[in-house]
């Protein structure tokens, strides 16, 4: 891919856009505040080029790319042993968002995110102003929507960092919900008003992707752009999507129905032959949507592999035994075969290496949305007992597990928390789950950590300070 010649605008503090913060590979920044637009958005790859922008920045180490999704989510849960207090997590496993050594990390995340929309806004604002015929096939219609459901997907994330979870309040102010590129303060919007906007976002998406390439995949595709569809926010990612958002808001009825599209289409199934998880840890054919990234198993290989003593991304083999319930008697969990090193007393996950004789779809990608979590939304979101243990012990039996009973909603409840664990261990998803339950507690058994009294501080993550001081005007619209 070449390289962009393009003076980009990037989210720094309250929205305000500078030009002094790197884009990395992808982007060129020169000190001026105006974008160089005419070289990117001249024809149709050009807008391509700037949605891969938008992907790039999400991959960074310090998005998608390793800290939200392996790094520190996961140390919030308790997912890692620490060897020593020194170590870069132990801030986070202990919730201390706000010592120095480890608000840089959380600022990134804010401005990172904030950064990927006003480049993803930047194409939307270009392709309404576009010459539609420079556009072949439905390619302005793909690029739209992927454009939107992107934006609804960052704009998600910010709310499930950084806003209160439904069950804490819903009509609280807490992000910005940001459509245009400007220098102008965004109002902030509450957790129930980012939903709706997602949801509007999604749904326009869902539209525009009616006819998306990943429903039919053609082997002879000529456009890179509409080939490996998984690696984009496709239709199907925008459904699975939009159930998650339902979902979390709590409207059952519409994420029972957005999940069972996934589960009832012919595209993805769960996985039939277990032994396949050998060379594709990530379980690549039940991605729905995967980031691509380039540099994703040299920092794998950093946490998991090759750190310095004392500062491995590890779990005692005790912990992991209870996480995958080894002595539960009722199959021996694939997960825990295929995406753990297990030697002496500890285990470290593999998901993200790269191996000898690996599949190359399991390569470099991040997940981001599984079909196996429209099951467990499927199964929450239904009134019957019996079909929503249906759904459960389908994702069991494609772990190589036998079928369990389950003696009410209570009991899936608790069960899935535990099978978040399982499932997107290194994936970062558990923390949202925990913050979506309120939950007094985080972390199983000997690991649990009462957060009863402090829930505010431990599942809101601080805004930035830029944010805290010229962002209260915003907060009180």
């Amino acid at each position: 891919m070449k390289k962009l010649n393009i003076y980009i605008l990037c989210a720094i503090g309250f929205l305000s856009l500078v030009t002094t913060t790197s884009c990395e590979e992808w982007f060129d920044v020169d000190p001026r505040t105006e974008i160089k637009e005419d070289d990117l958005f001249k024809d149709e790859s050009g807008y391509f080029d700037a949605l891969v922008g938008v992907y790039s920045i999400m991959g960074r180490q310090a998005l998608y790319g390793d800290n939200l999704t392996m790094g520190i989510p996961e140390a919030i849960v308790q997912n890692y042993y620490l060897a020593t207090t020194a170590h870069p997590l132990n801030y986070a496993k202990s919730f201390d968002y706000e010592n120095t050594n480890l608000r840089p990390t959380i600022d990134s995340f804010w401005s990172g995110l904030y950064e990927a929309i006003v480049n993803d806004n930047n194409v939307l604002e270009h392709l309404a102003g576009a010459d539609r015929r420079m556009f072949s096939d439905n390619n302005y219609e793909l690029i739209r929507g992927e454009a939107l459901a992107l934006r609804a997907y960052l704009h998600f994330d910010a709310l499930r960092l950084f806003g209160p979870s439904f069950r804490m309040d819903p009509d609280r102010k807490c992000i910005p919900y940001v459509t245009a590129v400007s220098r102008k303060n965004t109002p902030y919007s509450s957790a129930r008003e980012v939903v709706e906007l997602c949801i509007r976002d999604l749904k326009e998406a869902e539209q525009l992707l009616a006819d998306d390439p990943v429903i039919n995949v053609v082997s002879n595709e000529d456009n890179i752009y509409r080939m490996n569809r998984t690696t984009r926010m496709n239709l199907f990612a925008v459904r699975a999507l939009m159930a998650r958002i339902y979902h979390y808001a709590g409207d059952k009825a519409n994420a029972l129905a957005y999940a069972r599209m996934i589960i009832d289409s012919d595209r993805f199934n769960l996985i039939s032959n277990m032994m396949t998880m050998t060379a594709d840890r990530v379980i690549s054919a039940e991605l729905l949507f995967a980031l691509f990234v380039d540099n994703l198993s040299d920092w794998a290989d950093d946490h998991f592999s090759h750190s310095s003593y004392g500062y491995d991304y590890q779990q005692m083999t005790f912990y992991l035994d209870d996480f995958f319930d080894v002595n539960a008697g009722l199959g021996k969990d694939i997960r825990y075969e295929a995406q753990f090193d297990v030697a002496d007393y500890y285990g470290k996950l593999n998901k993200y290496l790269s191996k000898n004789g690996d599949s190359y779809n399991a390569r470099y990608r991040v997940p981001m949305l599984r079909l196996s979590e429209m099951f467990y939304i499927a199964a929450e979101s239904t009134s019957d007992l019996d079909e929503a243990t249906t759904w459960l012990n389908q994702v069991r039996r494609a772990r190589s597990l036998e079928a369990k009973s389950f003696s009410g909603f209570d009991d899936i409840e608790t069960y899935l928390t535990a099978e978040y664990r399982r499932e997107f261990y290194g994936e970062g998803q558990l923390f949202y789950r925990y913050k979506w339950l309120d939950a007094d507690v985080i972390g199983p058994g000997y690991l649990a950590q009462n957060v009863s009294a402090r829930k505010e501080k431990v599942y809101i993550l601080p805004l930035p300070d830029q944010e805290q001081e010229f962002g209260n005007t915003a907060l009180n619209n």
